[in-house]
């Protein structure tokens, strides 16, 4: 059955006064609920305390926090619909009721057709959740059944761009009028960054210029769970930013401006505010559409680029994974997937029967 509401999930580590509206909208909200078993109220708390314990604990990225947030508004929803109102009818069922929800939950997700992928993420978030809950003891130990079925993904192989690909994209943005000749700059920059560093865009949109070290090319990086590693730029990428800076400087001083305007930030927009990740990925994807290339151009494929082109010159897999930031090895071991030029070199070398 789909869920006709999703209940709303918010939390903020700092305390605010509700307004007048607020507290009427939560008094609503109060008087709905109340029909429904305690469980569900416990439920809903401890969705809540744990998003909060995601957010300052584990510092996950606000993306990351946001999806758990969508997951657990529908996993509330799914309940409220399909499971509390079996509870009601029937309250001496609700172990086995809510023993069998996440199996349960995932079906309906099936017959709902989520793309594979989605319901890998969502049965993810769900398991997290649902072991704090029991963790912390909103719940006691083996209330939800942590053995249902998740969806296996595909493991697809991760493309990457060649040198002279990168090369192409670069004079693309050269050439396109309808960016003006300093945003033409600085989307150039923006991609011989993510090309020759492997940050993630995130990384790349929180620079700040007190990271950048300009007499070796080092950058510091502060990356998923707060944690913070040196990366590298290239010559030609340091010689870009520096052309950068100096239009960068231009906007943050132009005449016509009532006062001067300062921000810690390397990569602005126009409007001197930071640029998100979301407008680093547009002007990406722009550059793909621009470029005519088969399949779209996203940021994330210069940074498997990036883990490519070392492996493929022979760089140990646990150097790329420390350039990378990966906490794990296997993140990084599905590159050694792609470095067949390494791998055809040595075939060449070796083989009696190759040439």
């Amino acid at each position: 059955m789909h869920a006709k509401r999703k209940p709303s999930l918010s939390f903020d580590v700092s305390a605010q006064k509700a307004t007048s509206h607020d507290a009427h909208q939560k008094s609503s909200e109060q008087n709905s609920e109340s029909n429904l078993p305690t469980c569900f109220n416990t439920l809903k708390t401890g969705l809540v305390d744990c998003l909060t314990y995601l957010s300052v604990q584990r510092r996950l990225s606000p993306q990351t926090l946001r999806a758990y947030g969508v997951d657990a508004a529908e996993w509330l929803g799914w309940l409220e619909e399909s499971v509390m109102p079996a509870i009601i009818t029937n309250p001496q069922q609700e172990a086995v009721l809510l023993f069998e929800a996440p199996s349960r939950f995932m079906a309906w997700l099936s017959k709902k057709q989520f793309a594979r992928s989605s319901m890998a993420r969502k049965a993810s978030s769900l398991r997290t959740l649902l072991k704090f809950l029991m963790k912390e003891d909103y719940f006691p130990v083996g209330t939800f059944n942590l053995r249902f079925h998740r969806p296996k993904l595909q493991q697809r192989l991760p493309q990457f761009l060649t040198e002279a690909t990168i090369n192409q994209l670069s004079e693309i943005i050269a050439n396109n009028t309808v960016w003006q000749a300093d945003v033409q700059l600085r989307n150039k920059t923006i991609l011989w960054v993510l090309f020759t560093s492997g940050l993630r865009v995130s990384e790349c949109a929180s620079l700040t210029l007190e990271a950048i070290h300009w007499e070796t090319g080092e950058l510091r990086v502060v990356g998923k769970g707060n944690r913070e590693r040196v990366a590298f730029i290239s010559k030609k990428t340091l010689n870009l930013l520096k052309e950068w800076l100096e239009k960068r400087a231009m906007w943050l001083n132009e005449t016509n401006r009532k006062a001067k305007v300062e921000s810690p930030y390397l990569f602005l927009n126009q409007r001197l505010g930071r640029l998100t990740d979301r407008s680093i990925h547009r002007i990406i994807t722009e550059t793909g559409v621009l470029a005519g290339l088969a399949d779209p151009l996203h940021p994330h494929l210069f940074r498997h680029s990036f883990a490519t082109h070392l492996l493929n010159k022979g760089v140990e897999l646990r150097l790329v994974q420390e350039l990378l930031g990966h906490v794990s090895i296997r993140s990084t071991q599905i590159y050694t997937h792609l470095s067949t030029e390494r791998l055809r070199s040595a075939y060449l070398k070796a083989h009696p029967l190759a040439q």
